[in-house]
């Protein structure tokens, strides 16, 4: 099962009052831990609130629609932790790499 590092990026769609106290509250300029990828997924944005980037890797069953499915399955996942967070998001793009796929250097 071929495993994809997949971002899916997008704009806040103006956040106001509470949801907004709440972004800013968790946003950190600086701290790289949300650079990971990871199963459950990632979320990063700064304090400005323009973008953002949920990082996340996806596991999927071989075959030629494989990144299609990858693709799909990641931004179900980060539109889901956006909707459960109660943040406002729009124009979600989506693009990945396929680790299967990646040459390492010795």
């Amino acid at each position: 099962m071929p495993t994809y590092r997949v971002l899916v990026r997008g704009k806040f769609d103006r956040p106001a009052g509470a949801v907004r106290e709440k972004l800013l509250a968790n946003a950190s300029d600086d701290d790289l831990s949300g650079l990971a990828f990871g199963e459950p997924g990632t979320l990063t944005y700064s304090r400005h609130l323009g973008g953002f980037t949920f990082r996340v890797l996806v596991e999927v069953p071989a075959g030629g629609d494989a990144q299609r499915r990858a693709h799909e399955e990641a931004e179900l996942r980060a539109m889901e932790l956006l909707d459960r967070e109660g943040y406002p998001y729009r124009d979600l793009t989506v693009g990945s790499t396929c680790l299967d796929d990646v040459r390492t250097a010795r």
